[in-house]
């Protein structure tokens, strides 16, 4: 297990201990609370039944109110043995209005048991005025509910374990981009430290050429030529991936054009090219690096073709929705299998025994990083592909 796992597992249990310890210390919070309201409650009454003694009405009365009954910050009513309300405390404004007093009634009784408030009354023998027996009256009953602090507490846990997920799910996120972005960055060091190393060679090469010209056939000779200079191009391209583009107003039909008739004249005779540019239009681009991504997209038609006979149409017009500019790349290859449609543009992934799965990663990072555009595999299935690249049309 490496570091950057261990930090990852390390972190992630961490937080659902503290998640699982918050939620413990929660409930005891509220259980505490829960018992303290109950006794204070209870007390209340004792304050009410005392008010039917005259020796103690006093010394209770400012004894109890003072400490216990005017700090009393949970709803309480008072109703009388037959359930008729007396006074109230605490109660919402909308729930005092006779019809809706009784419903809160029943709503405190759901909670807790109302306590009932009783008195102990002598009975008298009518001749000898001795007292006989005692009976218990009620006089009145206390109902009683949860302060909203309660309220608040019962769903504290919730909130935290919920703020602690999202916490974990955005650092989640954050490693996974972090990762993808180094995995990126050693890509393009990749791509630019190839283009460094085989540029002298290639410099060096087309010295060569110029010197063996007169030696071979004219056109064998401008082909030689043509494809040296188009190596040192691509050269160039790789050693921009990771630079500021150089974004200037070009037309966009002329690059489309060349771009396929070059790789026409290089892919195999048994597939056909077809260009339909229905619209020429002025896109803020690097042509350089945007001919890059038409090739790529292109030899990557080529590889899905395979050895059978294809065809490949490369279509430029404006979009239906926005400013835009949509160049589609179409082959009649075998598709991209439905578990792959979401991997096909991640560094690193390919189908090929040998690729390195970086030309579709850095055709993406060029469209839309670089120029800001969209870069998608519009649909797929064996027979047809359609590749769909989206640009902003320049505006003066």
């Amino acid at each position: 297990m490496n570091l950057r796992r261990f930090i990852q597992i390390y972190a992630v249990a961490g937080l659902l201990a503290l998640a699982v310890f918050w939620a413990f210390y929660s409930q005891r919070l509220l259980k505490k609370l829960e018992e303290e309201t109950l006794f204070r409650s209870r007390l209340y009454a004792s304050y009410i039944r005392s008010l039917a003694s005259p020796e103690t009405q006093m010394l209770l009365e400012n004894l109890l109110f003072e400490e216990i009954v005017s700090q009393v910050d949970f709803p309480v009513v008072i109703t009388d043995s037959a359930g008729n309300p007396q006074s109230f405390r605490n109660v919402p404004v909308r729930d005092t209005v006779p019809e809706a007093l009784p419903r809160f009634i029943q709503k405190l009784d759901r909670e807790h048991e109302p306590i009932p408030i009783r008195a102990v009354i002598p009975l008298l023998d009518s001749l000898s005025q001795d007292t006989v027996r005692l009976d218990t009256l009620t006089l009145s009953v206390l109902h009683y509910g949860l302060p909203k602090s309660w309220t608040m507490l019962q769903y504290f846990p919730l909130i935290q374990i919920s703020f602690i997920v999202l916490f974990v799910i955005l650092g989640f996120v954050f490693i996974v981009a972090s990762s993808r972005r180094e995995q990126e960055k050693l890509w393009v060091a990749l791509a630019r430290e190839t283009a460094h190393q085989l540029g002298t060679p290639v410099s060096s090469l087309l010295g060569w050429s110029e010197l063996i010209r007169p030696k071979l056939d004219a056109e064998a000779s401008k082909e030689i030529v043509a494809d040296l200079e188009r190596i040192k191009g691509i050269l160039d391209r790789f050693a921009r991936i990771g630079d500021k583009p150089r974004l200037e107003p070009h037309e966009i039909e002329p690059i489309i054009s060349q771009t396929v008739r070059f790789m026409q004249h290089r892919a195999p005779s048994r597939i056909d090219f077809e260009v339909e540019v229905s619209g020429n239009a002025r896109l803020l681009m690097d042509p350089t690096l945007i001919s890059w991504t038409l090739e790529n997209l292109i030899r990557n038609s080529i590889d899905a073709i395979g050895r059978k006979s294809g065809k490949i149409t490369v279509a430029g017009k404006k979009a239906e929705k926005g400013n835009n500019y949509e160049i589609t790349i179409t082959d009649t290859g075998t598709g991209i299998q439905v578990k792959h449609a979401r991997d096909v543009f991640r560094t690193g992934f390919s189908t090929k025994q040998h690729g390195w799965g970086i030309g579709l990663a850095l055709s993406r990072r060029v469209i839309q990083q670089l120029h800001h555009g969209k870069l998608r595999v519009k649909s797929s299935r064996p027979g047809k592909t359609v590749l769909s690249i989206l640009l902003r049309i320049w505006q003066e």
